[in-house]
């Protein structure tokens, strides 16, 4: 790979393969890149593991049955569904109080 030190950006040859997310960054719906927060494919792993949490208690599955089919303690599912709401949203975020 050639320097690229100095040159403007539109100098430097740059391909958008995007990430594990999202095929390509110029047009992914997140508001910030994963790869720019710190932990931050970790944090977006255990959020969508949450939210699938969150939706099988809506649909009545017990706790315990989450637990199980995740892999994880019950004490992990009970912190996971304690921060959302039901509604799929993070507690603070569309709801209130």
């Amino acid at each position: 790979m050639r320097e690229c030190y100095g040159l403007l950006p539109d100098q430097v040859e740059w391909r958008d393969k995007g990430c594990a997310l999202h095929p390509a960054c110029l047009e992914c719906p997140l508001p910030r890149c994963i790869e720019e927060e710190p932990r931050g494919k970790q944090k977006r792993r255990l959020q969508t593991r949450a939210e699938h949490m969150a939706e099988m208690k809506h649909r009545g599955i017990e706790t315990g049955e989450i637990a199980l089919a995740f892999g994880v303690s019950l004490r992990t599912v009970q912190r996971a569904l304690q921060k959302h709401n039901g509604n799929g949203h993070k507690r603070g975020e569309n709801s209130k109080p």
